[in-house]
């Protein structure tokens, strides 16, 4: 019963180290960043990567209220701002964002 505790329990660390990360996932160049703020998939048909862009902006979307909340301005005014930032670090690092036209660019 212990083997069997001890070999789920490093079956269950490596799937996770298998899972994919914003970087990892930037790195391969599955996702980018898009002007609006969030990402985006630079190409479709990789699962994992459509649920991290699901989940990322998520977590952007209510950053972005909670800081358009602060500072008593509107959700759009902060997703510019930081799509802006977000896209030139992109640029910047070599990864895809994705220009006022709608191309991504790496």
């Amino acid at each position: 019963m212990k083997k069997i505790a001890l070999f789920t329990a490093a079956l269950l660390v490596s799937l996770s180290s298998w899972a994919l990360d914003l970087d990892g996932a930037k790195q391969m160049g599955l996702v980018g960043e898009q002007t609006n703020g969030y990402l985006g998939l630079v190409a479709s048909g990789n699962s994992e990567a459509a649920a991290l862009v699901v989940e990322i902006n998520q977590q952007r979307k209510a950053k972005y209220q909670e800081i358009a909340a602060k500072q008593n301005t509107t959700l759009a005014n902060i997703e510019k701002i930081a799509g802006d930032k977000l896209t030139q670090k992109a640029a910047s690092a070599g990864q895809y964002y994705q220009s006022a036209t709608g191309s991504w660019n790496r």
